[in-house]
């Protein structure tokens, strides 16, 4: 009741300072105002330097080495600045892989390295930093100077912040909050690593916690630095955990935020929303992914006679980084690093004397994502196994296939379930998982759903089926079958599936009820590499499984 209490008298007195304009207020004699510059990236997932570790050549659409040069740049244009970054750090690519997995002797993370020496003001949690498991997480975390935050990040059972919920900063006499957040969907996707140990709340009612908190330990300005977009529908089945993208929740119930960086769904995005709460416009950036972009927000502060401040957004946009030169001091910091990542990804696995493509891999069955069935079903012993083709620009072969191109394949840190499923839920979840097509007209080409993610687009072996598109979902699956036999709602089967979608990622509720057999907590990548490993080569018809159709 008391917290309660304190939130409402704090919106009557925020509402008061932000939206009233009496004439003895205009009177108020001001000073000079202060511009404060608020610099961001996002979702950086170890794109460190200019470098597609893939190809083992250069990309220079994204790095945060070319990021750097420009925030030097705006570092000398606006003095008086914050350098934040909204999650998604830890994991993402080989040179996010390689310290977590490979060189386990404890080396402090380059990314980390980096924003210690860039001298950022904070970083907050996403949900990819819990991948790897919360022992390397935090002993990285102690290595760091850079403060790591988020406030809805609770102990088990408690609502005990376990990392620091905001930092403050200084500037010509005014002090700048910066509260960090996350998207509470970790407690789902990475269940098995926080299940006990950590609780994700809501974003909102973290933020009408932290706020008023903030403004009492003396901030002036408050920014809030979500890893969390401004909108959309949740990608998870767990109403108690609240949004997972709640940006503009916040400024719709939370007086007193005059800027926001977000991140999460690698959008290029940024405006300024009018709170409904205050009226007042809040500047609003989310900077795309992989440090393509540095966001910038500018404001500008005045201090009233009174001791009250007005502050006004200026500028909201973010900048490519496409052009600019990468940072010598970055590429020196992290090249020892860079050339060991480079040397393990081009290891060779396995030969093959075919081509593999995925660019129909969601049209047609491909030996690609036969191939990840294939070592889902041989590693758990299930009938079924569901898989995703998350990428439709990759070619295996003919030749070496490599670390690196299995790291193309199964980009994911995902772990392993085996689960036991009625037919009723598998036709459910096929169902589900066409939403990634349009409902077409009879002989137009398919075309996708842009709502919905590729890597949202399951395809199931083991059993036979087709997808009509003229039909909306609901009543595609026309033809289901198991060894030549119609599936009955009643049948049961057992399936491989990763640990994303077996938590409910992506929406798919049908399987929140399902018994779960087996996890087996190693990376699905790592099971795929283990076995090829124990072969010399590999043809497609090894594994290629022609089971399922579109019809359109």
């Amino acid at each position: 009741m008391l917290i309660n209490l304190r939130i409402a008298i704090f919106s009557v007195i925020a509402v008061f300072i932000f939206s009233c304009q009496s004439t003895s207020d205009l009177e108020i004699e001001t000073q000079a105002p202060v511009r404060i510059a608020i610099l961001s990236t996002t979702d950086v997932h170890g794109h460190i330097l200019a470098w597609d570790y893939y190809q083992d050549k250069p990309n220079e659409r994204y790095a945060l080495s070319k990021a750097s040069t420009i925030i030097t740049s705006l570092r000398e244009r606006y003095p008086n600045n914050i350098l934040i970054d909204a999650g998604d750090w830890l994991q993402g690519n080989p040179f996010a892989e390689y310290p977590a997995r490979i060189d386990t002797t404890g080396m402090h993370y380059g990314f980390l390295r980096a924003v210690d020496h860039m001298k950022y003001d904070a970083v907050v949690l996403g949900n990819h930093e819990f991948n790897f498991g919360l022992e390397y997480l935090n002993n990285q975390i102690s290595m760091t100077e850079t403060p790591i935050i988020g406030a809805n990040i609770y102990d088990h059972g408690t609502k005990n912040p376990h990392y620091t919920p905001y930092v403050l900063r200084e500037f010509d006499g005014i002090t700048v909050g910066i509260l960090g957040l996350t998207t509470p969907g970790s407690a789902i996707w990475d269940r098995p690593r926080v299940e006990g140990i950590l609780d994700f709340g809501d974003g909102v009612e973290a933020a009408k916690r932290f706020v008023p908190e903030m403004y009492e330990a003396g901030a002036d300005v408050v920014v809030v630095l979500a890893h969390s977009a401004f909108e959309g529908r949740n990608s998870f089945n767990a109403d108690e955990l609240g949004l997972e993208n709640f940006g503009k929740a916040i400024l719709d119930e939370v007086p007193g935020i005059h800027a926001m960086v977000l991140g999460h769904r690698h959008r290029v995005f940024s405006t300024v929303y009018q709170s409904p709460v205050t009226n007042q416009n809040v500047a609003v950036v989310e900077a795309g992914r992989w440090a393509s972009h540095v966001g910038l927000i500018t404001l500008s502060v005045e201090r009233r006679g009174n001791g009250s401040f007005r502050v006004s957004p200026e500028i909201t946009r973010n900048i490519s980084v496409a052009d600019a030169s990468e940072d010598p001091a970055i590429v020196e910091l992290v090249s020892e690093d860079h050339e060991r990542v480079r040397a393990f990804v081009n290891t060779e696995v396995v030969s093959t004397n075919d081509s593999w493509e995925t660019s129909y891999a969601r049209q047609r069955p491909s030996a690609a994502v036969s191939l990840i069935n294939a070592v889902q079903t041989e590693k758990t012993g299930a009938q079924l196994s569901a898989a995703a083709a998350f990428t439709t620009n990759l070619t295996l072969g003919p030749g070496s296939i490599s670390i690196g191109d299995l790291a193309q394949l199964y980009p994911y840190e995902n772990a392993l379930y085996k689960m036991r499923i009625t037919g009723e839920i598998l036709r459910k979840y096929l169902e589900h998982t066409s939403r990634y097509w349009q409902t077409t007209t009879a002989g137009t080409s398919p075309r996708t759903d842009p709502s919905v993610p590729g890597f949202n687009y399951d395809m199931i072996s083991g059993i036979s089926y087709e997808i009509d598109l003229r039909r909306e979902p609901g009543s595609r699956i026309t033809m289901l079958q198991y060894q030549g036999n119609d599936i009955k709602d009643d049948d049961e089967f057992t399936i491989a599936i990763n640990s994303y979608r077996a938590e409910g990622g992506g929406g798919f509720s049908m399987l929140k009820d399902a018994e779960i057999i087996q996890i087996i907590d190693r990376s699905v990548r790592d099971i795929i590499t283990e076995y090829l490993s124990g072969k010399s080569n590999i043809s497609k018809d090894d594994v290629f499984e022609d089971n399922w159709k579109l019809v359109y």
